[in-house]
């Protein structure tokens, strides 16, 4: 976009103005725009390029991706939230202050001679007005309280939390799985679709040189005019076939981009690897019993279920009396008959001895989902045993498909070198050459799409065993 609105705009410029100049004309203008033009276009074309392999489109993918990105900030608070519980085991420090203003102030009178008439007079010898303390009152209290008795029901608050963030990490994993696992049936899509596109267009050329050879055949009298007509329509829905594939490519690289965090329009060029090697076992129980270890479902599960224990400890927890040691500074300003700073220590209780069943009800609702959570732990290893089971069966038959595709490309390779000797010595037309080799793409195709077969039943079972 840049170099098309801004580099050609200002060399047009440059050589229109140096046309325009009166007097000789160097040719080092044209020149030196000519290769200003070749060099800014080819690190264009150079930069809108960019090599991509599986692994790092997997690696890029799990690093950028909008999704991971988001779980990945989950783990953070469920972390932020286990230091938040855990600061119920440590003594906290409080004030508590108050300033008022008493807008009817209390006094005390004592009249005079209330208090006895002596020699020397009446005592008091006139009325006196004693004020009850002063009009602003302020009163600041400093707490340091350490739970005691609290710390069960603190420590199963801790642990919840901390269950909750291994589930964090748990999802974070099966994110990143199932992205890793999208990039890759994408990939290899990509480059089946490509090939097939290949075979396409090798067919649409084969069918032009055909309907060329129907047409003198036609202008000599040796073919109909109706062989002509069904020649064009095979080329209409080869052509036709050609696009879809071609748009179905495109629809997919800005799915992988997107997936890799990159731009939509980022030019890749996939690199495809000599062979496709799965790396995963076979043995259906060893495989089903790493699933159980590493599964990020199971393992959300399993988090999940010792949550909801340690909030059954804490609803255990709530018939236990809150017991506590305090300590305080007491600052008054106003008060008569009190020191202006005082101190106080001791022991507060807090026991909620009956309130018609509610802690018990906690209890039975706690124990419930525990049931629950045992119940969908057992489901969920049943479902993974069946698709772990079906994702093998699926690799083994994709095998014997890679097997079958690799017979096939033998074949019709041999069919393309007879057909390309019958072409050169003049026993065969040149369209049954495109032919065969159309039929030889064709089946280069298959055998990519075999191999696309077993390389996403390979990632399938993976993702299921909680791997990348």
């Amino acid at each position: 976009m840049f170099f098309t609105l801004v580099i050609i705009p200002v060399l047009y410029v440059m050589i229109h103005k140096r046309g325009s100049t009166p007097g000789p004309v160097s040719p080092m203008g044209p020149i030196a725009a000519a290769v200003l033009l070749l060099l800014v276009g080819g690190s264009v074309a150079h930069a809108q390029t960019r090599k991509l392999t599986l692994d790092e489109a997997v690696s890029l993918a799990t690093q950028h991706n909008s999704m991971v990105k988001i779980a990945g900030d989950k783990v953070k608070a469920m972390d932020a939230r286990i230091k938040e519980s855990r600061a119920g085991f440590f003594p906290s420090l409080a004030n508590d202050s108050t300033a008022v203003h008493i807008a009817n102030q209390q006094s005390i009178d004592i009249p005079a001679g209330s208090l006895g008439v002596y020699q020397i007079g009446p005592l008091p010898a006139q009325g006196v007005s004693l004020s009850q303390g002063k009009a602003d009152f302020l009163l600041s209290t400093t707490t340091l309280s350490q739970p005691i008795t609290q710390y069960f029901k603190v420590k199963a608050g801790v642990d919840v939390s901390r269950a909750d963030a291994a589930g964090a990490r748990a999802d974070v994993k099966r994110t990143e799985n199932d992205v890793a696992y999208k990039v890759k049936e994408i990939y290899y899509a990509i480059l089946a679709t490509e090939r097939r596109r290949s075979a396409v267009d090798a067919q649409v050329r084969a069918a032009e040189l055909r309907n060329s050879e129907t047409r003198n055949a036609v202008v000599t009298g040796v073919a109909l005019e109706v062989k002509a007509a069904e020649t064009k329509a095979q080329i209409a829905q080869a052509a036709h076939m050609s696009g879809q594939l071609q748009d179905a490519v495109l629809n997919m690289r800005e799915e992988l981009a997107d997936l890799c965090g990159l731009p939509v329009d980022a030019g890749l060029e996939l690199v495809r690897a000599e062979e496709a090697v799965t790396g995963v076992s076979l043995e259906t129980e060893a495989v089903v019993n790493t699933a159980f270890a590493n599964n990020p479902e199971v393992e959300t599960a399993t988090h999940q279920l010792e949550k909801l224990r340690a909030a059954l400890r804490g609803a255990k927890a709530e018939y236990i009396p809150d017991v506590g040691a305090f300590a305080q500074h007491i600052y008054q300003n106003g008060a008569p008959f009190l020191s202006r700073n005082n101190g106080a220590f001791g022991v507060h209780m807090t026991w909620t001895l009956f309130e018609f069943g509610k802690r018990r009800g906690q209890v039975s609702e706690r124990s419930a989902e525990i049931a629950q959570a045992e119940d969908n732990l057992k489901r969920l290893k049943n479902r993974v045993r069946i698709d772990v089971e079906k994702a093998a069966r699926a690799l083994n038959r994709a095998e014997t498909g890679v097997a079958s595709a690799k017979e096939l490309l033998a074949a019709t390779s041999e069919a393309r070198r007879v057909s390309s000797d019958q072409a050169e010595i003049g026993t065969a037309n040149r369209s049954v050459f495109l032919d065969s080799e159309a039929s030889m793409l064709s089946a280069q195709a298959e055998l990519l799409r075999a191999e696309y077969d077993r390389s996403v039943a390979a990632a399938n079972l993976t993702r299921l065993t909680g791997n990348k």
